[in-house]
């Protein structure tokens, strides 16, 4: 029977309340927040499985890993997911590589209270409320039972949580699953649900409305300077770096609200048990400047075959370069070793915690930096800002053209339809021409037109809706130079998550629909339409395109009207496909034939 004498004893993983065969554990809250479990001695059978699944009784040791981890510095080539991600991106990344083939991912979310639980879904649409770190307590009742039964159905999962929920996870499990790829993080420790439900009150007193996002690690002022960014329904925003928020200033700078099992973890060192470590590779800037643009880079450590197979398969959508154990230990000292607090006064700031509001307690526990730190963390600020501004400018240079494509299509065209903040981001060179009823509509995500490899590279980027025709963008999707896309009179473009290389050309009537996470490569003719009409009977000028998700479209290939091609299949460089193309297949030549069958590739 689990019995809690010490709270650092318990790491609050909730394993024990979902292996007990008769309901017998419950978990309670104690007054700083963190719950703890209790046995039902009424119900309880002596059966001890409770202890067999607690991690910090006894470590997941069946789970072999390297070593010594192979570590790498990495950041998603996807803008918006690197800016909206608490490091580079890569756990998004990963996930999408994860969605792409059917399976789970799980991991951390907020709740309607602003408590913070674990999922695991195969929705993709949960990525953005999973992304991102949540640094608070996560329960998981429930998820051990539900993960074991999608392995057990054959679901391919990949779970992320701190590296005591991932030893639970094992520990629950009892062996290795071939479809359950695990990822962790450096954690520096867990804090109070109740001190952050109480910094929430501050805030919901002093805006007076509804949040509707909540932000740790917020890019507005940089990686290096990260915000705290707090969202109201009326668009009001709350948003200070980690000098000047309360909360950021009590557990960096204090430490003294963390979970008492943090102060002592047992989960430092290596090898870690989970197939994949992620965290902020922070010092990255003195072991090579190209790899940090102050937008975030992340340390991936891999730690088994697994987790090295689930990291090359992002390879292509992500820029990365190797490194050292030593090069990532002299950044993170979390790694291995457990929080210390700066102050002893814990029990006196929870006395405090109950009887004021949050601000008065903070003011005295932890108080605001200086003024001399406040003039250099501003100072920071501005200089981030003018980087910001100059990357702009060089980027747009003084073109004209370029600054009016971008006013024009982000602030004043009816005829772009988006709630995204700047849907359309060109680069220099682009031309967009939208005739009389075109129109383009950003779902979700953004369409980014231009994208340059050669920084001094003069190719044009031309997009062309005729009369009446829809150009969708239902996911982040980056358009490379020298691309032609032309939407021919009432036909409609369907773009979602991906990208097109260099030298693409479009030309859609009809319908032409493109899945997630497809690599269209250089060179790649997609035309739905054939600009001349045959005389003989039956004949169509336009026919509907549409290619599933995960496609790969090799160098210099073309795609005829009124072909369907499947998931997970690939078309070999310079192909002609004219008829349709299973799921999972290779094609080539020309006309392209089936060259071979159940395939994956990556």
């Amino acid at each position: 029977m689990i019995n809690i004498q010490k709270k650092e004893d318990c790491c609050g993983c909730n394993a024990c309340e979902d292996i007990c065969p008769k309901d017998a554990i419950t978990f309670k809250t104690d007054r700083e927040g963190f719950w703890y479990p209790e046995v039902d001695l009424c119900k309880c059978i002596d059966c001890h499985l409770c202890e067999k699944v607690c991690p910090i009784l006894s470590k997941a040791n069946n789970i072999v890993r390297y070593d010594v981890p192979k570590v790498f510095a990495a950041y998603s080539k996807d803008e918006i997911i690197r800016l909206d991600s608490t490091s580079g991106g890569i756990h998004s990344m990963l996930s999408n590589a994860i969605y792409a083939r059917n399976g789970y991912v799980g991991g951390a979310v907020y709740n309607s209270d602003h408590t913070v639980s674990h999922i695991v879904s195969s929705d993709k649409l949960m990525l953005p409320k999973i992304r991102s770190s949540k640094y608070l307590q996560s329960r998981l009742e429930g998820q051990y039972k539900e993960i074991k039964t999608l392995l057990k159905d054959g679901k391919e999962v990949f779970y992320c949580g701190a590296p005591c929920q991932i030893q639970a996870l094992y520990k629950f499990l009892n062996k290795e699953y071939k479809n359950l790829t695990t990822c962790d993080f450096i954690c520096r420790g867990v804090n109070s649900p109740k001190v952050f439900l109480s910094y929430m009150e501050m805030l919901k007193k002093k805006y007076d409305q509804k949040v509707t996002e909540i932000k740790f690690k917020n890019k507005k002022w940089g990686w290096h300077n990260f915000s705290m960014r707090v969202s109201f329904e009326n668009g009001e925003e709350y948003c200070k770096d980690r000098n000047n928020d309360y909360f950021f200033i009590g557990y960096l700078k204090y430490g003294n609200f963390c979970r008492p099992s943090c102060y002592d973890c047992k989960f430092k060192g290596f090898p870690q048990k989970a197939d994949i470590t992620l965290a902020d590779f922070w010092g990255i800037e003195k072991l090579d400047k190209s790899m940090d643009q102050d937008k975030g880079t992340s340390l991936v450590m891999i730690n088994s075959y697994k987790g090295m197979a689930l990291f090359d398969s992002i390879k292509e959508n992500i820029v990365w370069k190797e490194f050292t154990l030593d090069d990532a230990k002299a950044g993170n000292p979390a790694l291995e070793g457990s929080l210390k607090p700066v102050r002893n006064d814990r029990t006196v700031f929870f006395d405090a915690l109950d009887k004021y509001p949050f601000d008065l307690v903070a003011k005295k526990y932890f108080p605001l930096p200086t003024f001399k730190n406040n003039f250099k963390n501003k100072t920071h600020c501005y200089l981030h800002k003018g980087k910001q501004i100059y990357d702009l400018v060089f980027d747009y240079g003084f073109s004209f053209q370029s600054w009016t494509t971008f006013f024009k299509y982000n602030f004043f065209s009816r005829q772009v339809i988006s709630d995204v903040r700047f849907p359309i981001l060109n680069h220099k060179k682009c031309i967009v021409q939208l005739e009389k009823g075109a129109e383009i509509d950003v779902k979700k995500g953004r369409l980014t037109l231009g994208v340059r490899q050669v920084k001094n590279s003069l190719l044009q980027t031309r997009v062309l809706v005729e009369e009446n025709g829809i150009f969708t963008i239902d996911g982040n999707f980056s358009v490379y130079e020298g691309t032609y896309i032309r939407i021919v009179r009432n036909g409609h473009l369907i773009l979602h998550d991906g990208f097109f290389n260099e030298n693409v050309q479009i030309i859609c009537g009809d319908t032409i629909e493109i899945g997630s996470d497809c690599t269209i490569g250089r060179d790649v003719v997609i035309r739905s339409f054939d600009g001349h009409t045959i005389i003989r009977d039956g004949y169509k000028i336009s026919e509907p395109i549409k290619i599933g998700d995960h496609v790969w479209i090799g160098q210099g290939a073309s795609v005829l009207k009124g072909v369907t091609i499947g998931n997970g299949a690939v078309i070999a460089a310079g192909a002609v496909v004219t008829k349709d193309v299973p799921a999972h297949s290779v094609v080539g030549g020309v006309p392209a034939k089936n060259i071979s069958e159940n395939i994956e590739w990556k």
